[in-house]
């Protein structure tokens, strides 16, 4: 199973998760919330209301409306293969480390 024990916000639509065996991956949202057709999701397109994502049961939430799959997050499905932030998200990995 995998636990996210910490997020955090890292601009635009990006956050930076840690899993419990200590991994680390920088997920980019934007794809996702950007293409919903679902109202409860793609209202968070409004940074202000993205931001307000909490650690619940070792997942993120954002509120009662969705949640993300840890096991998406951890295995890339989250990677930013078409966000227009690409540049800034590279920018980030080196920062954290997480070039390979």
């Amino acid at each position: 199973m995998y636990k996210i024990v910490n997020a955090e916000y890292s601009g635009d639509y990006k956050v930076l998760i840690t899993f419990d065996d200590g991994q680390k991956r920088l997920a980019d949202f934007y794809g996702f919330i950007s293409k919903s057709l679902h109202p409860s999701i793609h209202k968070y397109i409004d940074k202000t209301l993205f931001q307000q994502f909490e650690i619940n049961d070792y997942e993120i939430h954002w509120g009662t409306q969705f949640d993300i799959d840890p096991y998406d997050i951890y295995y890339g499905e989250f990677e930013a293969a078409e966000s227009p932030y690409l540049a800034e998200i590279e920018a980030l990995k080196e920062q954290y480390e997480l070039v390979e």
